[in-house]
Order: C-alpha cells, then structure tokens, then sequence
C-alpha cells in the first residue's frame, strides 16, 4: 500500500489504509473533481467549415457528427454546428432535418439572423423554424437558489429544465469551497423538474463558516454545455453556517470529503458484489486503481 500524502502532513499507517481504500473507491460524483469546468474547443468545425466552403457537402456531414459527439463541446461551438448543418440539410433537400437543426440552432442562439445573402432554399427552411412558436423551441433552467445551510447536511438544489426539443440529457452542479480552485460536480438525469443533491460530507463543519461557489449546467449526451445558470468564471454562491469542530485530524474538511467517499463506495461496491455471479465477484485492489 503506498503512503498517501493529506493536507497537513503525511497520515499514519493505519489512516493511510483507510483513505487508500476511499481513493480505489471513489464514486461518480467525486471523480468529477478532476474534470475541468471549462467547455472544450472542437477541433472538427474548422474542418468541417472548411469542408463546406469546398462545396465537399457529404464529407462535411460526416465531419459535423464528429463535432457533435466532440466531449465537452461550448455552447457557442454547438450553435456554430447546428447552423452549418442546417445548411448542408438544406443544400441536400432534407427539408425536416434542416429545420430541426435550426430550431436547435434558435434555442441555443434565440438572437440568430440569418444572412441576407443565403441561398432560397437555406432562407425558406429557417423561415419554417422561425415559425414555431418559441415555446416549442426554446432552452431554458431555473433553479432556487439554497441560501445559507447547514454543516454536515445535504443540499438539494431544484431545477426546471424548459427543453421541448429534448436536447439535455444530465443536469450537473459544480461547486467548490471559497478559495478552492478545482470544482467537484454532481449530477441528475435529465427530467422537467430536477433535484441534484450535494452530499452532506461535502460541506464539512467549519467553527467561522464559509461560502460555497456554484453553477448550473445542463449538457447533452456527450457534455457539451447547452444551457447555464452562472458559470466556472462567475459562480454563484451560498453559505454553510458556523458548526462546531474539534483540535484533531477530524475537523479537517478532508477528512470527511475523503471518508464520504470510501463511504459511498462502499455501498457501490457491496452492490456490485450482491449482483455478481453466485453473489460473488472477484475485486483486487492494485496501486491506482480496482482490477477485476
């Protein structure tokens, strides 16, 4: 087992195994801890723009799918990638298909114009989507806001999600402790009303209390951001109330984050071993990591 160095010092043996034991077992909502908050530029639209301007409309196509499935996409570069397709859809007489990517087009972009210089058939398809009603074509999340909680609680943070075009897939929460630079995110399956639920051993006790930094993003299959409530840059934030703690290492906020997650993991992995064939399965731990 090798030695794990904790805010603080190195732990002891004994500690060193337990929290080993946490890390090899780290569920979902933790793991997101080491992704960046940041949405990620897509290296396939520039080609695929430059494939369209060749008059290269199939190959284009194909490159555009590739920019939709890119992990991580910025909303802005998801406009850009409906557009372009509606307008291939459009060259290529596929009427239905051109107006839906353009509706999503509208949704994620509401203040689009389209250039006056378009061929016919790219104008008369976005003036079919133009004629939707917005409520059928728009993207939207409200959430409320918790306001200042509890130490050791968890946080349920509602959200509705307005999405008719049935774009969104998860709704995730980012959040961090003031002074903290790496977000951790938790996350809920896509649904008209959402509650995404921060962990109560999230928000460890604190004797002064502190404020936590937060935003709301919807995201389609691959994560690409479609919608936002704040964001990495401009988060917002609630408080956790003074709680009382001790002198020792139990009232470092690590210690709980780090015990929440052999915690958590624990009940996955008993779940795992109940489903497993005769109620067994087979796990190794190794440095790093679970090894079947």
């Amino acid at each position: 087992m090798p030695r794990i160095n904790l805010p603080g010092g190195t732990a002891s043996a004994g500690l060193a195994i337990v929290f080993g034991a946490a890390i090899l077992l780290t569920p979902t909502w933790v793991r997101g801890q080491g992704l960046s908050a940041e949405c990620r530029s897509n290296p396939y639209l520039p080609r695929a723009k430059d494939q369209y301007d060749r008059l290269e409309f199939d190959p284009a196509a194909r490159t555009l799918q590739r920019a939709v499935e890119h992990a991580r996409n910025c909303r802005r570069d998801l406009a850009e990638i409906y557009r372009l397709k509606a307008f291939i859809d459009a060259v290529n007489a596929e009427r239905e298909r051109c107006q839906r990517a353009f509706e999503i087009l509208l949704a994620l972009e509401p203040a689009y114009i389209l250039p006056s210089d378009v061929p016919p058939k790219i104008k008369n398809c976005f003036e079919d989507a133009l004629e939707v009603p917005d409520d059928r074509r728009t993207l939207r999340l409200d959430h409320v806001a918790p306001g200042t909680v509890a130490p050791n609680a968890p946080v349920a943070m509602p959200v509705q999600v307005e999405d008719p075009l049935r774009l969104v897939d998860r709704v995730q929460v980012w959040f961090r402790r003031t002074g903290v630079e790496v977000y951790t995110t938790v996350s809920a399956r896509a649904d008209d009303a959402v509650s995404v639920v921060i962990p109560a051993l999230s928000l460890s006790p604190s004797k002064d209390g502190y404020a936590v930094e937060y935003f709301v993003r919807a995201v389609d299959r691959w994560e690409g951001t479609l919608a936002e409530v704040g964001g990495p840059r401009q988060p917002l934030r609630f408080g956790v109330e003074p709680g009382g703690v001790g002198g020792d290492v139990t009232s470092e906020w690590w210690f709980w984050t780090v015990l929440g997650v052999l915690a958590v993991g624990a009940a996955a992995t008993a779940v795992v071993v109940a489903q497993g064939e005769g109620g067994r399965l087979p796990v190794t731990l190794v440095d790093g990591g679970v090894a079947p």
